[in-house]
Parts: C-alpha cells; sequence; structure tokens
C-alpha cells in the first residue's frame, strides 16, 4: 500500500509540474499576445492615418498651381482658388473620422507655416507657425507620406498627425497635407486593443488556477475531470490560434479528450495495477498535449510576426517589409555590393472606381493587381506600400530584363481584362523603372525616386492619352 501510494504521489508531483508548464506557457502567450497586438493596432491605425493623407494630398494634386499661387501670394490675392481648396478640404473632413485637415506651407530648414485651414471656428492663419515634428521634416525633405511617432500639442489640442507632401505638374514640393488626429482617440483605441488581451490573459491564468487547485485537491478521486479540464483548456488555445490565424496555416490538433478516450481502459476494482496504469496514461496523454500547446503557441508567435509584414488585403510584403529590406540594400550600397532594380506601380483610375462603385470594388482591383503581379514576380519581390501603389524589389535585375517582366505583365492583365475580370472597369496600372547606379545612388530611396519620377511621367502620359485626370 504504501509503495503504490509513493507511485501515485509521484505521479501527482509530475502532473503538477506539467500543469504549472501550460500556465506559464499560457502567460507566456498573454505577453506576446498584447505585444504583437499591440503593434499591430499601432502599425493599423498609422496606416490609416497615411491613407487619409494620401487620398487627400491625392484629391489636391488637381489644384496644385492654384495651390502654388496662394503659397506665393498669400490667399486674399487668390480667393475663388482658396475658397475651391477650402471646399475640397472641407468636404474631405466631414467624410472622414478625423480632428483637422489643413495644408502647411515649407519655407526652409524647420520652418513651417500654416498655408489654408479648413477649421470653420478656429483656422490658422496664413503664415501661422506650425509645430515642427520629425515626420512633418521628413515629408518635407523625403517627399514621402508620414505619420508622427508622439504626440504634439498646439493651441488647439495634444495631435498626432499625418502627412503628405502635395507635388506640382512639375514634380516640385507645392504643400504639404496634414490631418489631425485626437490623441486622446489614438491613445484609447491602443489603450482598448491593450485591455482586451489582458483581460483575456488574466482570465486565462485564473481559468488554469482554478484548474491546478482542481488537480490539487481531487487528483486521486476524480482523475478523469482532470481529462476534462486540461482539454478545455488546449482546445482554448487552439480555438484562438484558430480565430486568430487563417486554419492553412494551422493544421488542427486532435482534442486531449479523444487521446485519453482512446487509452482510457476499464478501470477494475480488485486490479490495483491496472489503476496505476491508468493513472500513468493519464499523465502521459497530459504530457502530450501540453507539448502541443506548446508548439501551437509557438506556431501562434510565428504567425502573428509573419502578419506584421503581410499587406492583409493582397497577401503580398507590405510597406513594413519593404522598408525593412531598404534597409538591407542600404547596407550593401554601403558596402558597395548593391546591384539592384526597381519597378513602381500605379493603379489607373482606383479614385474614381472607389466614388462611383465603393471601397469594397476598389479593394478587389487592388487584390487582383497583386495577383498579376504574382505572376509574373517572386512573392519575394513585391511590395503594397501604399492604397494602390506597388513596389518590385529585383537583387541583380538589369532594368532592361525588369522591362521585360513588364511586358510579360502587361500582356497578362490584357488577357486578365478580356478572359477573366467580373467588372466593368478596366483594370490597368502605370509604371515606373529605375536601376541602382553607384556613381549617382547613396540610398535605396535615391533609386525610388528616380523609378517615381519616371512614374509621374508615364501617369501624366497616360491621362493626357486618356483625356481624363479627374478618374485618377
Amino acid at each position: 500500500m504504501s509503495k503504490k501510494r509513493k507511485k501515485l504521489n509521484d505521479t501527482t508531483k509530475y502532473l503538477l509540474i506539467a500543469c504549472f508548464f501550460l500556465l506559464s506557457m499560457d502567460f507566456l502567450l498573454g505577453i506576446v499576445l498584447t505585444s504583437q497586438s499591440r503593434k499591430a493596432m499601432t502599425n493599423l491605425i498609422r496606416s490609416r492615418m497615411l491613407d487619409a493623407a494620401k487620398i487627400a494630398a491625392a484629391s489636391l494634386s488637381k489644384d496644385a498651381d492654384a495651390l502654388k499661387s496662394i503659397r506665393d501670394d498669400g490667399p486674399e490675392e487668390h480667393p475663388e482658388e482658396t475658397q475651391a481648396v477650402l471646399d475640397s478640404l472641407l468636404l474631405f473632413k466631414n467624410n472622414m473620422d478625423m480632428k483637422y485637415i489643413y495644408t502647411i506651407k515649407y519655407k526652409g530648414a524647420k520652418d513651417f507655416v500654416f498655408l489654408i485651414d479648413s477649421d470653420p471656428i478656429d483656422p490658422g492663419q496664413y503664415d501661422e507657425p506650425v509645430v515642427f515634428t520629425n515626420a512633418l521634416f521628413r515629408a518635407a525633405n523625403e517627399h514621402v507620406p508620414t505619420v508622427d511617432e508622439t504626440p504634439f500639442t498646439d493651441r488647439w489640442g495634444i495631435f498626432y498627425s499625418s502627412y503628405c507632401p502635395v507635388f506640382d505638374s512639375l514634380g516640385n514640393l507645392v504643400c504639404i497635407v496634414a490631418v489631425d488626429y485626437d490623441a486622446q482617440w489614438y491613445d484609447d483605441l491602443i489603450a482598448m486593443n491593450t485591455a482586451s488581451i489582458l483581460i483575456i490573459t488574466v482570465l486565462s491564468l485564473l481559468f488554469g488556477a482554478f484548474i491546478i487547485i482542481t488537480i490539487a485537491n481531487r487528483f486521486t478521486k476524480k482523475i478523469h475531470a482532470l481529462y476534462n479540464e486540461v482539454t478545455a483548456l488546449s482546445e482554448e488555445v487552439e480555438t484562438l490560434n484558430l480565430e486568430m490565424a487563417p486554419p492553412a496555416d494551422f493544421e488542427a490538433n486532435p482534442s486531449l479528450w479523444r487521446i485519453l478516450r482512446k487509452q482510457k481502459k476499464p478501470k477494475k476494482k480488485d486490479d490495483l495495477d491496472s489503476e496505476e496504469i491508468s493513472v500513468s496514461h493519464t499523465v502521459d496523454a497530459i504530457g502530450d498535449k501540453i507539448r502541443q500547446t506548446h508548439l501551437d503557441v509557438k506556431q501562434y508567435v510565428s504567425y502573428v510576426r509573419e502578419q506584421d509584414y503581410t499587406d492583409p488585403l493582397t497577401g503580398v510584403g507590405n510597406r513594413t517589409a519593404y522598408l525593412e529590406l531598404t534597409r538591407d540594400i542600404d547596407l550593401d550600397i554601403t558596402d558597395k555590393v548593391a546591384n539592384f532594380s526597381m519597378a513602381l506601380f500605379d493603379m489607373n483610375g482606383l479614385r474614381h472606381v472607389n466614388d462611383e462603385y465603393g471601397l469594397k470594388y476598389g479593394d478587389q482591383m487592388i487584390a487582383d493587381v497583386a495577383t498579376l503581379l504574382l505572376r509574373v514576380f517572386d512573392a519575394a519581390d513585391v511590395f503594397r506600400i501604399g492604397s494602390d501603389e506597388f513596389v518590385v524589389l529585383k537583387n541583380g535585375t538589369t532594368p532592361e530584363e525588369l522591362s521585360a517582366s513588364i511586358e510579360k505583365l502587361t500582356e497578362i492583365v490584357d488577357r486578365f481584362n478580356a478572359e477573366e475580370k467580373t467588372y466593368e472597369m478596366i483594370l490597368s496600372f502605370t509604371s515606373g523603372v529605375a536601376a541602382f547606379d553607384a556613381e549617382q545612388d547613396h540610398t535605396c530611396s535615391d533609386v525610388f525616386k528616380k523609378a517615381t519620377k519616371i512614374l509621374s511621367q508615364n501617369k501624366a502620359l497616360y491621362y493626357r492619352q486618356e483625356g481624363d485626370r479627374r478618374k485618377r
């Protein structure tokens, strides 16, 4: 009897160790989920802020010449043009979830002033200083859309802002569109998401603690209740994986209850050895399930990391993935081993599609462009860096080879329009190709600017041929 009790106590000890390990994994999962979810939510909000600024800048691009005149002479000298810009800003503000939208004049160095402010109550006056931020400086000097990393304070409140430069027909900077978002709104969204994950983690830990207490107090009399408890916890982890990740990425795991039912043997009251074997099998089954749950957590963490670098609409690399690649290429440039070409693609007529048919329709066309690009280029080389902007960046490829691939892509697009598309609009895009030149280019951004310039020229040519710049 003493020997049997010792065996039972050893089994209990191992079982408690296994349960403690499970709770530790659950706690680590909570930490990872909190961190990754906060990062994902931040990236999502920043992406939407950038999209708003870019759309606003695109809508003002048709008034670039008028904005240039207002910038140089002042609003009083051009009342009609000023009112037209104000109407565009107000229309955009009334249809988007934002606090303020206005245009900024860049005077050089770190000197920024208001150009036109759409606030009807207390607008910033022409030539009134604008609070300097690093994101605003980057937008003015690097000519790329940016968003504030930290909030700033001015006389209207505390805000995060997104910025997008507006260019004239020659590609010169005219002004910068700024879209302000209330810092409290931004921080509340992040806090709400973090709190939700923390609540789930705490509830999961409390539930796990309840399991351990139940095991410690009732293990010898109700061993089969342990099966159900561990199964429930494991299924919660599996359900979380399936809810947060596509089923194709995670194979469904057999439930612990099925394992236990296969291993369970009828208990014989007179057979104490049989009783000990049943307990041993139970612990083995729990250990197997814990190991499988550990693998699930590792797979999920891997999936979350992958999502940080994937555009959710198209499945290609997102702007974060592109920027990380450009940092690696900049190191190659420094080491004088860089050799790459770049192609930019910009959809034609997306704004018209969104206005005429709705954003859902536009999203479908964006997804179709990504699909067609992947028929020609490797997935690792394709990135979506804007609403309708894609980049193909290939190492060891000449501009001629890249242009040949684009010609092949054009043929595929023509076949798609003729045979596959399910909507009325013709899917098309404009491209710009540039190659790294060691004598002229010092960063990947330099090549990007060259490709952007060629893209802009091709875009202008396209709309001259089409005769309709409004469907941009």
